[in-house]
């Protein structure tokens, strides 16, 4: 599947591509991935990126949940490959940009990295873990017309409202780190108060000071 027909699958699982002529490549080659804001993510000790996707909110994944008694959200580990994919899905660097630096980190031609590229961003687009941001011009032959964002629509069709929803993250992001750190903060100082003190007091204490007189 070349990385048109990525994105133009997008268009088609948002039913926004019907009759439309399809994207080229050199314009689905521009396009800018760029990570959903809405989704909580960090990094852990290995330095892998880890997502928390929440359960589908439509009838089936409802009834599933109930059903198998499935988490309200779920945490998912990339590999290395798709966190270095992941941090570069900011909304500047292009598809095209994306493949050259995965080329030269792992020593792969570029028509294979742009396969895997390709595949891999289908999936997180599919999963709506990653959007993609394009040119007006693009939009509009897209069908789309004054949008700057494309497969993020819960979250945002313009650069505006993207920014927006992203300054939101990361002000949650700040204030769940301090709420955090203050716990972790009140927990040490309650773990000091119980512990017992280095000198000793009782009977046993004083008897061996008299014994030392």
């Amino acid at each position: 599947m070349s990385v048109m027909d990525t994105f133009n699958n997008v268009l088609v699982r948002l039913r926004l591509r019907k009759l439309k002529p399809q994207l080229t490549r050199e314009q689905a080659m521009g396009a800018r991935p760029v990570r959903n804001p809405s989704l909580k993510w960090k990094v852990n000790d290995e330095e892998s990126v880890v997502v928390v996707l929440p359960r589908r909110g439509d009838l089936s994944g409802k009834a599933l949940g109930w059903l198998f008694m499935v988490p309200e959200q779920k945490p998912v580990e990339l590999d290395e490959l798709g966190s270095l994919v992941w941090h570069h899905c900011d909304g500047k660097n292009t598809v095209a940009e994306i493949v050259e630096v995965l080329a030269s980190r792992y020593k792969l031609s570029r028509h294979e990295v742009e396969l895997t590229l390709t595949e891999y961003l289908r999936m997180l687009g599919k999963r709506g873990m990653v959007g993609f941001m394009v040119d007006k011009k693009v939009a509009e032959e897209a069908g789309v017309a004054g949008q700057d964002v494309i497969g993020l629509e819960e979250v945002a069709t313009t650069a505006q409202e993207l920014a927006a929803a992203q300054q939101q993250a990361e002000e949650e992001a700040a204030e769940t780190k301090r709420i955090l750190e203050e716990m972790e903060q009140s927990n040490a100082e309650v773990e000091q108060d119980e512990e017992p003190d280095d000198a000793e007091t009782g009977p046993e204490a004083h008897h061996d000071l008299d014994g030392e007189r």
